[in-house]
């Protein structure tokens, strides 16, 4: 990996457009490309300023780009990554990161396809909002959080050490973990709470909803993240169910002890 003058990004949703902002803050003579396409969160970053390349073909996007961030929906990433390996450039290097929230199915397809002049990593920023989509995206969303880094066994030392300094200058912290750390941590600190979280609000809405007009800060602390991204959600679940279920089967088994 060299200078990273171009960079290109693979969806404008959250943590897309949060990238685009957050890169475009640190480094306002930087170039962003996208690959062309009808979603509206592609065209609302397109029409706003901050895309400055479209790409009709994989072909031109992966000649033109120095990094290329999968910011797709956490189930067609392997798919993309996959199409984009039939694409590779014959006469540069390139390095493709994504930001996927599980790594089970992620890593060992982008250590399959790590080959020749284009090497994929994966990565995961700790970092979002109850609120989706490109207009929800924030340039700060990254600022002293927890960025972590899977490597496989193809991905060069320089290559975690290089997207590691990346990371810091988008503002976050990089955190190397393997695969069954990520999946199991990120369980742990965010899926399982997620998971809680909208438990305890479909709960009291099915066992008392009058409840609701009196609840206060803890409840609406406990159940902010409820909402959030459905589609995303249900992507985690399926993923990571093994991870999540054994981390919520422990919880109870804790507080069935802890309240005796």
């Amino acid at each position: 990996m060299h200078h990273l003058n171009n960079i290109s990004v693979i969806g404008m949703g959250l943590i897309g457009g949060s990238i685009v902002k957050t890169w475009k803050k640190k480094k306002p003579h930087a170039k962003i490309g996208s690959l062309r396409a009808d979603f509206a969160d592609l065209q609302q970053a397109s029409k706003e300023g901050w895309v400055d390349q479209l790409f009709d073909s994989w072909k031109e996007l992966m000649a033109w780009s120095d990094l290329i961030i999968l910011a797709t929906p956490l189930s067609t990433i392997p798919d993309v990554a996959l199409e984009m390996s039939r694409h590779c450039p014959e006469n540069k290097p390139l390095l493709i990161i994504d930001i996927g929230s599980v790594k089970k199915e992620i890593v060992p397809t982008f250590e399959k396809l790590t080959k020749g002049n284009i090497e994929f990593l994966s990565t995961h920023p700790m970092a979002g909002k109850e609120k989706w989509g490109f207009a929800n995206s924030d340039p700060d969303l990254f600022e002293r959080r927890p960025w972590i880094v899977t490597p496989h066994g193809k991905n060069r030392d320089e290559t975690v050490k290089q997207i590691g300094a990346w990371i810091k200058i988008m503002g976050a912290d990089p955190i190397v973990l393997s695969l069954e750390e990520h999946d199991s941590q990120t369980a742990l600190v965010s899926h399982l709470p997620a998971l809680l979280s909208r438990l305890l609000a479909q709960f009291v809405e099915e066992r008392d909803p009058d409840a609701l007009k009196i609840a206060g800060p803890c409840f609406h602390s406990t159940t902010r993240v409820a909402r959030d991204n459905p589609q995303l959600w249900a992507e985690i679940n399926a993923l990571n169910r093994e991870k999540i279920h054994d981390h919520f089967a422990a919880l109870l088994k804790f507080i069935e002890e802890q309240t005796r």
